[in-house]
């Protein structure tokens, strides 16, 4: 006896395009991608500010436009790992995590150790040492963490 309710070809429910699927080639590429970015946009903020910073104490305004970039571009940067929420919040919640909210919380604890543990990291001349130092110091390290935490905790609720 055939099946009384065979669907028609090529049908499906209403609302099966919203359906979580799982991916994880998605996931595990939205983490490398969040991973590989939010530094790149932390160290071009933290060297702006710091560029701006110079050129305010020192009172000259010549340079003025290249800090000011790099803080832009540093800024959106962050602004695509938040979006990137959308498609894959594991990635910003641990680029918040690695890059932002242990860094603070590491900061609080260990305040002595901060310089030399930044001072550690590859890929960083003096210039940018101390202006990472900086970031974490005025806490905008634990600050930009959350704040991608909370964006990837939205693209999880949002899932749901």
């Amino acid at each position: 006896m055939p099946n009384k309710f065979e669907s028609p070809a090529g049908w499906s429910p209403p609302g099966a395009e919203f359906q979580n699927q799982r991916s994880t080639g998605r996931t595990l590429g939205g983490v490398l991608f969040g991973l590989l970015v939010t530094p790149v946009g932390i160290a071009l903020a933290a060297k702006g500010g710091a560029d701006i910073r110079y050129w305010v104490i020192v009172g000259a305004v010549v340079d003025r436009w290249t800090a000011a970039l790099e803080i832009t571009v540093g800024s959106l940067l962050l602004l695509l790992v938040a979006t990137l929420a959308v498609f894959a919040p594991a990635g910003t919640i641990v680029a918040s995590l690695v890059w932002g909210i242990f860094p603070g919380i590491l900061h609080i604890l260990f305040p002595d150790d901060t310089f030399r543990l930044i001072s550690s990291l590859p890929f960083t001349d003096s210039a940018m040492v101390v202006a990472l130092h900086s970031w974490v110091t005025y806490g905008f390290a634990l600050i930009s963490g959350f704040m991608l935490l909370g964006a990837g905790f939205v693209g999880v609720l949002r899932r749901r």
